[in-house]
């Protein structure tokens, strides 16, 4: 069987966070039938599974732009709502466009639209909303949710507001000792159950201290209230920033196939900022009174019992890549004009050089898969004033690694220029090579091999643990916050790369 990346199954009838590791963050699930379908954030892509643990990629969106986006069904029609802050209103400039895609058959990956919904504009605090929410109430009327607890009508058939929006729900007051980002209401998402409507929302900061951010839950009768809180608020939280996952929030409750319930939601590795907020998975029970809570034997560090009575499908992406190969949607992310610079060959993929270092190459191709700890290795031939590399990315000005050119290695970390002298590389003797970086830790070490087998480390190893959001740096060309294995080329000729392997290391590797 095809090894494939990381999967929370331990095989045994439990399993252990994270569901997808990565920068796989504002879970949005759909439940149709025996199938399970997901959307998160910024990701144009829309995963597929049968037993809530494994996930396939089945393929990328015609559209999709940032925030957190929705994903249901009313009727014989699917739909996912999502923000474009760069498509403005007319009417008012101010305001992002809510779109909406729809389709009657969502495996056929085909889908209409993008359709103009509305402004995503709260006319009470005159500021832009985020994270759309759809909820149909028990009569059929239909509703779109956003940020701050505001509320539209929607038209019949979902692709219009249907007059303007209205708050329905104060924001959260968070107490004095627990620290936060901000209050943030965001996230909103709906499940209808026993003549009741929950409304499960995100508050308190995505990105802040380690204790921000938060699940919270409500009721109601009717989907534009008035909301009645859980007493379980909150219903998930990070207490301390001693946690293995923190920053916990940005849940939706999903039904198990065996009829139990589960709570997707979305964390930080505790000192892995640069790998992204990951989906975690976690038991819901419910209380004889009609709320729902994470049971006290639950933990997101703790192995759990896996939803029973599915299937599994394939999960992930392969670990090994022989080039050129079919790639799975959005296995890999072509950043700047790469994919402009890259031919197939008989054994492997050519990419044409471009620039004078990893930091202004135009471009890299960067793998959509993370662990913990980890190596990459690819094997390479480089042609005659090509620099060919491999790298951990984040944007061009924030990414270590090192490159073969002309006989010698060349290693790059943030643009620092000490690191580009004679002494800080090695000599090569072999146009075919394999190349090695490791991630330990945070820490980056790069190695080069004749044959794979026999390998020589370079003298500089780098500590990347800064290089994520939390720096405030600058977005990078990779939608999202994870820092990703990396292969490039510079200078003024080509290099071929023959595969491609990302390998779990375990601590005693």
């Amino acid at each position: 069987m095809e090894k494939r990346t990381y999967c929370a199954d331990l095989g045994d009838g439990t399993y252990r966070n994270p569901i997808l590791h990565g920068d796989y963050p504002d879970p949005a699930v759909l439940k149709d039938g025996e199938d399970y379908y997901l959307v998160n954030c910024y990701q144009p892509m829309v995963w597929h599974s049968m037993d809530l643990l494994h996930w396939e990629p089945l393929y990328e969106l015609p559209y999709s732009v940032g925030g957190a986006a929705d994903i249901c069904k009313y009727g014989d029609t699917y739909y996912i709502y999502n923000i474009d802050p760069f498509r403005r209103d007319e009417a008012d400039y101010k305001a992002s466009s809510v779109m909406v895609l729809t389709t009657q058959d969502i495996k056929s990956g085909h889908w209409d639209g993008p359709f103009y919904v509305g402004p995503a504009f709260n006319i009470l605090g005159g500021h832009e909303l985020i994270d759309p929410g759809h909820v149909a109430d028990f009569e059929g009327r239909r509703w779109l949710y956003m940020s701050e607890n505001v509320c539209f009508p929607l038209t019949q058939d979902g692709l219009h507001f249907a007059g303007p929006g209205k708050r329905v729900l104060e924001d959260e007051v968070f107490p004095d000792d627990w620290e936060i980002q901000g209050v943030y209401t965001e996230g909103p998402r709906f499940t209808l159950k026993d003549g009741w409507i929950y409304l499960t929302i995100a508050a308190g900061g995505t990105m802040g201290p380690p204790t921000s951010h938060g699940v919270f839950s409500y009721r109601s009768k009717h989907a534009d209230g008035p909301w009645e809180p859980s007493p379980y608020n909150p219903i998930i939280r990070t207490h301390s920033r001693h946690e293995r996952w923190i920053s916990k929030g940005h849940g939706t409750l999903v039904e198990a196939p065996d009829g139990s319930w589960y709570m997707m939601y979305h964390a930080f590795l505790n000192n892995r900022f640069n790998q992204g907020r990951m989906m975690l998975m976690e038991p819901v029970e419910w209380t004889q009174d009609g709320w729902y809570r994470i049971p006290e034997w639950s933990g997101a560090d703790k192995v759990l019992p896996a939803p029973k009575g599915g299937k599994a499908v394939p999960h992930g992406y392969p670990t090994h890549v022989q080039f050129p190969s079919e790639d799975l949607p959005c296995q890999w992310y072509y950043t700047g004009r790469v994919k402009e610079r890259i031919r197939a060959v008989e054994d492997g993929i050519v990419m044409q050089g471009s620039g004078t270092s990893l930091h202004d190459s135009d471009g890299v191709l960067a793998y959509n898969a993370l662990y913990e700890n980890f190596e990459v290795i690819t094997r390479v031939t480089v042609g005659n004033g090509a620099g060919c590399g491999i790298s951990m990315y984040y944007s061009p000005s924030h990414a270590v690694g090192f490159a073969l050119k002309d006989g010698f290695t060349w290693v790059f970390n943030c643009g620092h220029a000490n690191l580009q002298r004679h002494f800080s590389g090695v000599e090569y003797l072999w146009d075919q090579a394999y190349l090695k970086l490791t991630v330990r830790h945070q820490v980056v070490s790069l190695w080069i091999s004749p044959d794979g087998e026999q390998w020589t480390k370079l003298p500089p190893s780098f500590n990347i643990a800064h290089l994520s959001h939390m720096a405030y740096i600058p977005r990078g060309e990779i939608h999202g916050m994870g820092m990703y294995p990396a292969l490039f080329t510079y200078g003024t000729g080509e290099a071929t790369f023959h595969e491609f392997t990302i390998r779990e290391l375990k601590l005693e590797d």
